[in-house]
């Protein structure tokens, strides 16, 4: 056995690369397992070029040399493989990808243990004597140039692969896969050296320093564990959009979600105040002013969604601001349905509180009157209070359990339900006029508490000193009016009266007119406040449908009658 500084070498380079392999084999990040293999194979290349330099007899250095090439035919398949996993194409590396890449260099290993049938890969090998050295001349076969071109080929495909992962991916990145090709690249000119018979040092020694790019790699910048591959698919299949804006306020990246979620047509350079909607930018500028105005509403092609706008310092790779948008849609629909049924039930807690107040007051007056006359009638109209008041209770909770305040439409008798609703309100002494008769589509139940809340108001807003008011029913063909004698109401109170809480009372709810603008709504009319003929309040309620159909009519009468003394003045 005969040592030198080149047996040293790349006995060295054999063990640090097999430290390696065995330190990433143990890393469960995509990638690993190629990096180990790879290192595994110039660790075998490597250690076996060591064994035949030192040994002395052709046999050995024959042996040898054929071990060699299990390290070469293993090396640019892991090579390649680690690359795709490393720059994100690791979906490349199948089963059957990886039996493709290996059938040359199996075919290689079969014809290198058959070499003395055919002398493909070794045409002939000599011993020879170089300055005090045994040293192997061989002189290569068609396949070996095969293999060598086939290697190269590979091998440039995975190099090819980590320079444009270099070149795509933040600092870190790069400066990782920097190391990586730095590594690479000594044994390939070593390599490319030795077979041009210019380098005196066999390209095995210098393998270890691939094998110590990649432990530095691994060490200092986290590769396996933290590889672009990451990166790219975090960004690229985030839900959230990711908008990267430089100094200039020009986009200089972005990932799909951002285009999705903008609804807007993206590109790199793109001016970001005509890239993105008005309202983002708003949201922008008051998330810098540390002003929460919450999400924004874009409206598309695809419908109407709301997307949470922030935004943050970029890191020391892009110089700007990094925009963070959030699809925020569905927690915005719920939102807004729990605040509709809020006010829903609210609604419903007023209408009881308030509706019942009516009966109430009715029956225990009647109940009053009848312990002190014992009048039959007295107690029956105790009882059709309590009756209204059951009405009451049984529809509100059919609205609250229901989840609608859709009414229960049927035929009814306006002058029926009117009687019913000045019933079971205390009018004291003010009088009812029902003039005629009318049937109208209507919820009976809800027509009733509508009347009795205008019937209600009439009778405590309406009433002056000159005396108690009477109220007056009217149909009017596409509706109702209910009009009082009594003081009025100003024309400038009259639209806020339907707001819930307002009043002109000091001991007044401010929820009968509102109550019934809600039952107007539901029922698809409208109400409208006026001054009677005799100076009181006119409420009238007509049919939405019907009142613009008339319009309607009547514009079309009016052009008509306009164009027609426009012809006759011609």
């Amino acid at each position: 056995m005969q040592l030198s500084p080149a047996v040293a070498l790349a006995a060295a380079s054999a063990a640090i690369s097999l430290a390696v392999a065995g330190y990433a084999w143990q890393r469960p990040a995509p990638g690993a397992k190629a990096v180990a293999a790879f290192s595994a194979a110039t660790g075998l290349w490597a250690g076996a070029s060591a064994v035949q330099t030192a040994a002395t007899t052709l046999d050995a250095k024959l042996l040898a040399d054929q071990v060699q090439y299990v390290g070469i035919a293993v090396i640019p398949v892991a090579w390649v493989s680690f690359a795709a996993a490393y720059s994100g194409r690791d979906h490349w590396v199948t089963r059957r990808t990886v039996a493709a890449l290996s059938v040359v260099p199996a075919v290689a290993v079969l014809l290198v243990a058959t070499n003395d049938a055919h002398g493909l890969v070794l045409a002939d090998a000599t011993l020879d004597t170089v300055d005090g050295r045994v040293v192997l001349d061989r002189e290569y076969g068609a396949a070996f140039w095969i293999l060598t071109a086939y290697t190269n080929a590979v091998n440039s495909v995975g190099t090819v692969m980590l320079v444009e992962t270099a070149l795509r991916v933040g600092r870190r990145y790069r400066r990782q896969a920097g190391v990586v090709l730095a590594g690479a690249t000594v044994p390939w000119l070593f390599t490319v050296a030795s077979l041009a018979g210019v380098s005196p040092i066999a390209p095995e020694a210098s393998f270890g320093v691939a094998s110590l790019a990649f432990a530095y790699a691994i060490s200092r910048y986290g590769l396996v564990e933290l590889a672009p591959v990451a990166r790219d698919r975090l960004f690229e299949e985030l839900d959230d959009g990711v908008l990267v804006v430089d100094d200039d306020r020009r986009v200089a990246d972005y990932n799909p979600a951002a285009k999705r979620l903008l609804g807007t047509d993206l590109a790199t350079g793109d001016d970001l105040d005509d890239a993105v909607p008005a309202r983002v930018l708003e949201a922008l500028d008051s998330d810098h002013d540390d002003d929460d105005g919450g999400p924004v509403s874009i409206r598309d092609g695809s419908g109407q969604r709301w997307v949470a706008v922030d935004s943050t310092t970029a890191t020391d790779d892009v110089r700007g601001a990094v925009v963070l948008l959030r699809d925020v849609t569905e927690l915005e629909r719920r939102r807004t349905e729990l605040h509709r049924e809020n006010a829903r039930l609210e609604r419903v807690a007023d209408t009881i509180s308030h509706d019942l107040r009516n009966p109430l007051t009715v029956a225990s007056g009647a109940l009053e009157l009848a312990a002190e006359t014992n009048d039959p009638q007295d107690f029956e109209r105790a009882r059709d209070a309590l009756d209204r008041m059951d009405d009451i209770i049984e529809s509100t909770l059919r609205v609250a359990r229901t989840g609608r305040s859709d009414p229960e439409i049927t035929t009814v008798s306006l002058a029926d339900v009117a009687e019913r609703g000045w019933q079971n309100v205390p009018t004291g002494d003010a009088d009812l006029d029902v003039r005629d008769d009318e049937t109208l589509p209507a919820d009976p139940e809800q027509l009733e508490s509508l009347l009795e809340n205008l019937f209600r108001n009439s009778v405590e807003h309406g009433t002056s000193d000159e005396g108690p008011v009477t109220v007056t029913v009217t149909p009017t063909g596409d509706g109702f009016a209910i009009a009082d004698d009594g003081v009025g109401l100003p024309a400038d109170e009259r639209e806020a009266v339907f707001d819930r809480g307002f009043t002109t009372d000091e001991d007044g709810t401010g929820l009968g007119l509102a109550i019934v603008r809600d039952i107007a709504d539901a029922h698809g009319w409208r109400v409208t406040l006026g001054e009677s003929d005799d100076g009181g309040l006119r409420v009238s309620v007509t049919d939405v449908a019907t009142a613009d159909d008339e319009d309607g009519e009547r514009a079309v009468a009016a052009e008509r009658a306009e164009s027609e003394t426009a012809r006759g003045t011609d």
